[in-house]
């Protein structure tokens, strides 16, 4: 809220336009300049005749022009005062609105502490006590710190002459007296100059007890919104401390969580390889000679060494990898209705390849390479996917489709 949008209406325009143009550094110098250049021309130039020294109507000029400003300052102190309220109230209301905000999110964390930890509180603490105090205190405002008698007429005096009605009124009583006083009090009008004079000595200290004031507001604006931020400071770092907390207990319960799926993930994965190629498997077997059961492969989960269920372990491990590759993500289902579907045979092929190298790089990781026939640390399979037999190929595909 700036102090010029307090201006209302074509007086306070008139106010504003009066402090921005007298109140800066170059109408001092004009000032400065036209008085010096009168001395020199009231003193040795055309004007000796007119006003010479003591220059008495050059300092009657300056008595009215002083006592004309002496209101004009009482109108921009109002105008500060009005615009400080205003930005106190508006900071007071943001004030507010944080707590507000902090308050939910506080009762959002009792509820992930009572869902984490069986109603347990994780972290013992309490809202900062100044939270609680601001809702009940109000904003400072300046005409609140004039608590005295004289503080009080200060005010009064300040709100009656800190208009530009006051300022019309001051110049338009020096007119009249101008054209009515001259039997009484000819030029250069010393009785007027006199009370403007006394005007000006009242009303210079009316100011400095505005400044006073004003100054009483700010301390207790600057006290309060340095209450707000200790405040609120210290909700963030008890918030942090909470989430730290429920961190902990959501790493664990991910960690566990991870590895009860990839353990029922490996054993799907490794059911459905068996019961794959069972049937083709006891054909080759017996084509050889060989007695069902005595792949290791093929063999319950139990029975299966540790190193292959590592293998199905890694593989569904990186089920969430080419689940993103499709742009899905697997979640938790509790209906068994609910099946994935591919869009297209475009998105298996995608995953085979996928799975292929994935599958190459965990070989050749155990010291694998390739060769011709499968035996030892030797494997056929590890050769890029365009030279893989229909065979291999068809074992990767099944394998993401399943």
């Amino acid at each position: 809220m700036k102090a010029a949008e307090q201006q209302v209406g074509l007086n306070g325009a008139i106010a504003a336009t009066l402090t921005r143009r007298v109140g800066s550094m170059w109408a001092l110098y004009a000032a400065l300049a036209i008085v010096t250049g009168w001395m020199a021309l009231a003193t040795w130039g055309p004007l000796h005749s007119f006003d010479a020294y003591p220059f008495t109507f050059m300092l009657f000029v300056n008595n009215v022009v002083q006592l004309l400003l002496c209101l004009v300052i009482l109108v921009g102190q109002r105008v500060l005062s009005m615009a400080a309220d205003r930005r106190a109230l508006q900071t007071y209301e943001n004030a507010e609105a944080i707590f507000a905000q902090v308050s939910d999110l506080q009762r959002h964390l009792d509820r992930h502490d009572s869902q984490l930890s069986r109603g347990i509180s994780m972290l013992e603490s309490s809202p900062h006590p100044w939270i609680e105090q601001h809702h009940v205190k109000t904003p400072p405002q300046a005409r609140d710190q004039a608590v005295s008698v004289n503080g009080r007429i200060a005010a009064w005096l300040t709100r009656r002459l800190g208009s530009m009605w006051a300022v019309y009124a001051a110049a338009a009583s020096q007119v009249l007296w101008i054209a009515l006083a001259q039997r009484f009090d000819p030029f250069p009008f010393l009785f007027m100059t006199y009370l403007s004079a006394l005007a000006q000595l009242v009303l210079m200290i009316v100011i400095m007890v505005g400044q006073d004031v004003l100054q009483l507001a700010a301390d207790r604006r600057s006290e309060q919104t340095f209450l707000d931020a200790v405040a609120i400071l210290y909700e963030c770092q008890r918030m942090k401390a909470r989430l730290s907390a429920q961190d902990r207990i959501i790493s664990s319960l991910c960690d566990y969580t991870h590895y009860q799926i990839t353990e029922r993930l490996a054993r799907a994965i490794h059911d459905t390889y068996a019961r794959a190629i069972h049937e083709a498997y006891l054909e080759a077997s017996a084509d050889r000679g060989e007695s069902a059961g005595t792949r290791v492969s093929l063999r319950t989960w139990e029975e299966l060494p540790e190193e292959l269920k590592d293998a199905n372990r890694a593989q569904a491990r990186h089920v969430g990898e080419k689940l993103a590759e499709l742009g899905c993500i697997m979640v938790p289902t509790f209906d068994p209705t609910l099946t994935f579907a591919y869009r297209d045979e475009a998105e298996v092929l995608h995953l085979a390849r996928l799975e292929h190298e994935r599958w190459m790089q965990e070989r050749i990781a155990m010291g694998y390479e390739y060769g011709p026939v499968r035996e030892d640390r030797f494997h056929p399979d590890l050769v890029p996917w365009e030279r893989l037999t229909k065979e291999a190929r068809d074992k990767d595909l099944e394998a993401v489709r399943n």
